[in-house]
């Protein structure tokens, strides 16, 4: 894999104003300012990879509003967005490998009906052991 720093975004974004493919996948050095940057200097990018990038809400938007004619945005890995700035996109756009992520409140309802139904059903089986993590049983 090739180099790609912040510098050598912005070069890009000097030089290539028919860029239509852009793929920064697993670059979690690059910063989300020279994203943005390439974001706002190519109107034509039809294709943006972002996988395992710390994408945001904002950038999201900044998408939204910046690629018009966006077509292919693949996100996969990408757990710092939510469901409703995704859904801000043109419905045009193919969104590619998104999981809407639990929230924090959700997560936390998530693990307590899954402690409260373990506890239930170790109550029927008399404190055997059912399948549940190593951890739960221990009493350290």
């Amino acid at each position: 894999m090739g180099i790609i720093t912040n510098e050598g975004l912005y070069a890009i974004a000097l030089s290539c104003h028919k860029l239509k493919y852009l793929n920064i996948s697993h670059r979690t050095d690059i910063c989300e300012l020279s994203i943005c940057n390439i974001i706002h200097s190519y109107p034509k990018l039809q294709q943006l990879d972002l996988r395992f990038y710390k994408i945001t809400n904002i950038m999201i938007e900044e998408i939204a509003s910046s690629c018009l004619n966006l077509k292919y945005l693949n996100l996969e890995g990408c757990y710092n967005i939510s469901k409703e700035a995704v859904d801000k996109l043109n419905p045009n756009i193919h969104v590619e490998n998104f999981v809407k992520i639990l929230t924090p409140p959700d997560l936390i309802g998530v693990v307590r009906n899954y402690l409260s139904v373990l506890s239930q059903m170790r109550q029927r089986h008399r404190g055997e052991r059912i399948l549940a993590p190593e951890w739960l049983y221990s009493t350290n």
